[in-house]
């Protein structure tokens, strides 16, 4: 990637990594293991510095064979031959001394002859640096755009190693290892883009651009769906006079202390400076952060996305009303906005401009990533990415910072990785009758895990027979590879049976309900769950008529089954809600912290706070009548509320443990007969690949 400095009068301006918080951090080579498989006698692995251009291989391994040229070993010149297929298959990766031209034109060079990648070996004894492109020459730079095959660095003395091998006759092998090139800790990435508001800085600034308007759309959906965490940074340097120059005034804001670090093209010096440069970054900024504290942080992409298709230096429309037209478009405060960017002309420091600052240089960003130097730089899970800047290239290493399995689906379309479960490399357990097997395809290869309805290791599985659990059906089981069925007896239904199909699954539902439902004989509006009646079930003063369907009330006064203390009076729950009440003698008033007790009059009173002797004969029978009701209605209320509760409860367990199955069909079976079983079936594994499972709410009570 080519990346513009600000070119302003030599001695004015310091980069910000030469500050005294630049210095604490240190420059990070970023690296990817190479490992020499033959000959034997040069086999090791060794590190290699993975270049700023082309395109890494985060999360995958590369077997390949590597070429040297005998007559173009540096590389500088075109190739005359494309590289031809080996017996072996092996892709070729081509070696190349360090020299005489530019990295980028090595590998410029080694993939128009049709090489997949290409290893430059330093020519004196050094550590490892990181190839980038050359700043100064931006017409080289721009190969960068070419380049889709992955680039790096050897040291001398791996590379010369590999070069005597090659020169001696042997063929030399080795796997290009990415897998642990980009830390991979959780199921969410946290990634940084260090970047510019410029867009007329050359091709470094149009590749920023386009990039920001390709990635919107996925780095919104990543961020809202939880499996990001993004931050954009923006980089900046000082002004050593403190504002005192012109220069300082024309690129600076804060007095010189805070700079852009892009140019402005000749043509548009007259219009523009740096100036409006880090008023944009600093507006950026401050939208990033209102919309982070509304935890809608992917508003910034929104705004960015807007602002480089309508604010354009070349249109002479990069200025404010333009940034506030597209700040009020993402429904942000422009108010708010204008708070947090302050005086630009105010000698003191701004607070996030100042921790910009410090960020660039310092283990703020996190110990492994080191100053940041380059613009634009990318940092995922705190290692600096190395390559093009692309949607596609940052998408697959983001997919890469995943632990395995959790990656989003996006990572496991065509264009990002190919899928290992279909390429017949794995080695996972499979039924070629039934057509599954245990491999479960990832980002970073595959991994062998048996699917619902098997166990075992994953490279090998067998059936789990569901019908053994005493929870599996209702009434009969029937046992399926991978998977079971539940069926009814004659006159019954199985419970949601037609959403089962229709959403898919494993096994079915295990309740089976009457067909006739609420039919007149079978207790008015009370239903019959499986083989126990809810008029039995639910205690609520019924019982099963003796026709087997009906349901009948229980005369609990006559069957001294009440708790009363004196007189008890019969009810039908069915239209009172209460399946009896009681009630006092003469003198006697039911107590009010328990129903079925009666207390005498006079201590019934002193409960309400009164005497006896305070009150007449006729305030004495006004009050035990307004007692007597009080009671029968509280009990009223209580009953009616515990016999909802509990109906309200069995239909809500019910729809708890249901979940939409599915049920294959296998001509070999096993039948279990469980005619009086109940209770729950086992719910099926939500679908890998996605944060949205799906759930069945029922609220409401069943009525008739």
């Amino acid at each position: 990637m080519q990346r513009p400095l600000l070119q302003l009068a030599a001695g004015l301006l310091w980069f910000v990594t030469n500050s005294p918080a630049a210095l604490a951090g240190e420059w990070i080579v970023e690296t990817h293991s190479l490992t020499v498989r033959s000959p034997a006698s040069i086999a090791g692995t060794e590190d290699a510095a993975i270049g700023d251009f082309g395109v890494p291989l985060y999360g995958a391994s590369m077997l390949s064979e590597v070429i040297r040229s005998t007559d173009n070993t540096l590389a500088c010149q075109p190739f005359n031959n494309h590289v031809s297929q080996e017996p072996n298959g092996l892709p070729q990766v081509l070696l190349a001394e360090r020299g005489s031209c530019y990295f980028i034109e090595k590998a410029y060079n080694a993939e128009k002859a049709g090489f997949k990648g290409v290893l430059i070996y330093d020519n004196v004894d050094e550590r490892l640096l990181t190839m980038a492109a050359p700043e100064d020459r931006p017409e080289i730079a721009k190969l960068a755009d070419d380049i889709t095959i992955p680039t790096a660095l050897l040291t001398h003395a791996v590379g010369q190693k590999l070069a005597d091998a090659i020169k001696r006759g042997d063929s030399v092998v080795v796997e290009l290892d990415f897998k642990e090139s980009m830390a991979h800790p959780d199921d969410r990435v946290e990634w940084e883009f260090w970047t510019s508001s410029n867009d007329a800085c050359g091709a470094g600034c149009d590749r920023q651009s386009l990039f920001k308007s390709e990635f919107a759309e996925t780095a919104i959906s990543l961020d809202q769906r939880g499996y990001t965490q993004f931050t954009p940074h923006y980089m900046i340097q000082r002004c050593l006079e403190h504002g005192r120059s012109q220069t300082c005034a024309d690129n600076c804001i804060n007095h010189g202390r805070y700079c852009a670090m892009d140019s402005i093209p000749t043509e548009l010096q007259g219009r523009y400076k740096g100036r409006q440069v880090i008023e944009e970054n600093k507006r950026q900024l401050c939208i990033w952060h209102q919309a982070e504290a509304k935890h809608q942080a992917w508003l910034w992409w929104t705004y960015v996305q807007l602002f480089n298709q309508n604010c354009k230096m070349g249109s002479n429309t990069f200025d404010n009303a333009c940034a506030e037209t597209q700040v009020q478009a993402c429904n942000l405060s422009v108010a708010t906005l204008q708070d947090c960017m302050g005086d630009s002309d105010a000698d003191e420091d701004h607070v996030l401009l100042k921790a910009e600052l410090e960020q660039q240089g310092t283990e703020s960003i996190g110990g492994a990533a080191g100053r940041v130097v380059l613009l634009p730089t990318v940092v995922i899970n705190s290692r600096q990415y190395r390559g093009h800047l692309d949607a596609v290239s940052i998408t697959k290493a983001l997919c890469s910072a995943f632990i395995e399995t959790t990656e989003p689906e996006v990572c496991l379309t065509g264009n990002i990785q190919e899928d290992d479960c279909m390429s017949g490399i794995q080695n996972c357990w499979r039924n070629a009758t039934l057509n599954v097997d245990a491999c479960v395809d990832t980002y970073r290869g595959y991994k062998c895990q048996c699917p619902e309805g098997w166990r075992g290791s994953g490279q090998q599985c067998e059936d789990i027979d569901e019908c053994l659990d005493d929870f599996a059906c209702d009434h009969t089981c029937i046992n399926l590879p991978g998977s079971y069925r539940c069926e009814c007896d004659e006159g019954f239904n199985l419970m949601f049976a037609l959403l089962a199909l229709q959403f898919g699954g494993r096994g079915s539902p295990g309740f089976c309900f009457p067909k006739n439902m609420c039919g007149e004989h079978n207790g008015g509006s009370h239903t019959q769950l499986a083989t126990t009646p809810l008029c039995a079930a639910s205690g609520a003063g019924l019982r099963l008529a003796k026709d087997g369907k009906a349901c009948e009330d229980i005369d609990e006064c006559a069957e001294h089954t009440d708790e009363c203390d004196q007189q008890c009076i019969n009810k039908d729950p069915r239209k009172s809600g209460i399946p009896y009440a009681c009630s006092c003698n003469l003198g006697y008033s039911i107590d009010l912290q328990d129903r079925h007790k009666c207390l005498k009059t006079s201590e019934f009173l002193s409960q309400m706070g009164l005497t006896f002797q305070a009150a007449s004969w006729w305030s004495v029978a006004l009050a035990s009548g307004v007692a007597a009701l009080l009671a029968v209605l509280a009990g009223y209320a209580i009953q009616r509320f515990r016999i909802r509760q509990e109906m309200h409860n069995e239909v809500r367990e019910i729809m708890r443990q249901y979940m939409p199955l599915d049920s294959a069909e296998d001509a070999s079976v096993t039948v279990h007969s469980s005619a009086n079983k109940t209770g729950a079936f086992k719910p099926p594994t939500a679908p890998t690949g996605t944060r949205n499972s799906f759930m069945v709410h029922e609220d409401e009570e069943t009525k008739c």
